[in-house]
Formats: structure tokens, C-alpha cells, sequence
């Protein structure tokens, strides 16, 4: 839980106002995973590391449909998720430091927007995860292509989804890759020149055009198409030797 009451309320407050309006059995009835629950306060027990990773999935999952706007719009139940996150949030922002001097409440903001649209009827495990990536990607996004407006085109790959083998980066068993991230790696790390990589985000973001996607990326940048094929090679190849040293890196 968050201790300075500036990020998101007090949550010894939070608690006593929402367990005095009988929120948690107005909860309950929307949410089987909540039934059962007589405090608000019980909650970070029921999502703390020890207990079964499934269970508190379901917790988090049942507040994130709460929560969202297309879901029953409760914005309390936002106040309890972003505490229930509070370390998620802080590790995220001491990690994008040096985005903004004031990243905490960069990341809140992000985070809560993140939750009020969240995809929950879709997107159905992973809540807490998925949610802290989805913000960690807009962020970088903002840092890769400045001014750009928040596109959902390149998101969190999934190991099974074509387009993590298509970037070629490696299988990870039940875990994610932040494509946006390891982009911004590489680049930093000087594995490949920074405009190839946004190519390849950009080649990604128009994939469903066939060879069109390439001309017309050829255009945009004012080059010739195979110059496009080559670069991409170039990319994905550095990228390619470059894997064991990231995923070091973001173990």
C-alpha cells in the first residue's frame, strides 16, 4: 500500500469508508472471485506472493472489471487497485527514472488510465502483469517516438502469438516479452542504429498489407523497398545475437 496519502488516498481511510458503505458484499454480488469478503482490508492478503497465483489473479481480474469504465465504473474500487499495485508501481518507476523527475506520479496516472480502458472481456489472466506492462509500453513508447499518439499496434507478445516468433526474439516459457523494451535496449545498447528498430516497430504496426507494408514504409522513410528488406535483415540479426544479453539484462 501506498504510504503517502498524495498518490492515491490514505488506505486505513479507504478502507474504513468503503467497509462502513458495505462495498465489499456490493462487490461480491458483481464478482464471484470477491464472494465472501467482509473487509476491504482484507484484500492484499488475498493477492500477497504466497498465496496461490491463480486466486489472486481472480481477485485482481474481478476489481480490474469493477474498475473499468465499459465494466461497472467503480472508480473506489480503481483507488483500491492502484494500492493493491503500490509495488508494481514503485519498481516501475525507479526503473523509467529517467523519463520524468516526477515518474511516480507519471506511472500512477498511466496506470490508471491502463485500468479504466483494460480489454477485460479479451484479455482474461495476467491482470496485475499485463496491466503494469501495458503501462510500462505506453511510457516507452512516449520516450522511443515523442508526439506520437498512444497506438495499441505493437503490444505485449505473447510466446504463442506469430508476431513474437516473427520479431524473432526467443521462447520463453509462460512468461511475456515487452517488444517496446527490448527495442529501446537495443538501441541504448547500440545493437542496432535506432532508426532500424522503429522501422521494425513500424513494419510490425502495418503487418496485413503483404508487400505494401514495405513500399510504403519505403516511401515514407525515401528509400527503395529493398532498401527496407535489407535493414530489417540487418535488425533482426543483431537482434538475434543480441538475445542472450538482454534477456541478462531484464532477468
Amino acid at each position: 500500500m501506498f504510504n503517502d496519502p498524495a498518490i492515491a488516498g490514505s488506505w486505513p481511510n479507504l478502507v474504513d469508508r468503503l467497509d462502513r458503505t458495505g462495498r465489499p458484499t456490493a462487490w461480491a454480488t458483481w464478482a464471484p472471485a470477491l464472494v465472501g469478503l467482509h473487509s476491504v482490508g482484507d484484500l492484499p492478503a488475498m493477492v500477497a506472493e504466497h498465496v496461490n497465483p491463480a486466486s489472486a489473479d481472480d481477485v485482481i481480474g474481478a476489481l480490474v472489471r469493477i474498475a473499468a469504465a465499459d465494466g461497472a465504473d467503480d472508480p473506489d474500487a480503481l483507488l483500491v487497485l492502484l494500492h493493491l499495485l503500490s509495488g508494481g508501481v514503485q519498481a516501475l518507476a525507479t526503473k523509467l527514472a529517467h523519463l520524468s523527475d516526477n515518474i511516480l506520479a507519471v506511472v500512477v496516472g498511466e496506470l490508471t488510465c491502463r485500468i479504466r480502458r483494460y480489454p477485460w472481456q479479451r484479455r482474461t489472466r495476467a491482470y496485475a502483469r499485463n496491466l503494469l506492462l501495458d503501462t510500462k509500453q505506453v511510457l516507452l513508447r512516449g520516450e522511443l517516438r515523442p508526439g506520437l499518439p498512444d497506438q495499441p499496434a505493437v503490444v505485449l507478445v505473447d510466446p504463442d502469438d506469430p508476431a513474437f516468433r516473427r520479431l524473432d526474439v526467443t521462447h520463453i516459457e509462460n512468461d511475456d516479452v515487452d517488444v517496446v523494451d527490448m527495442l529501446l535496449w537495443a538501441g541504448g545498447h547500440g545493437i542496432a542504429p535506432l532508426q532500424d528498430l522503429l522501422m521494425l516497430l513500424d513494419l510490425e504496426q502495418r503487418r496485413g498489407y503483404g508487400t505494401a507494408t514495405r513500399h510504403r514504409i519505403a516511401d515514407d522513410l525515401g528509400i527503395n523497398e529493398r532498401t527496407v528488406r535489407r535493414r530489417r535483415d540487418r535488425a533482426l540479426a543483431a537482434l538475434r545475437q543480441a538475445r542472450p544479453a538482454y534477456l541478462a539484462a531484464v532477468a
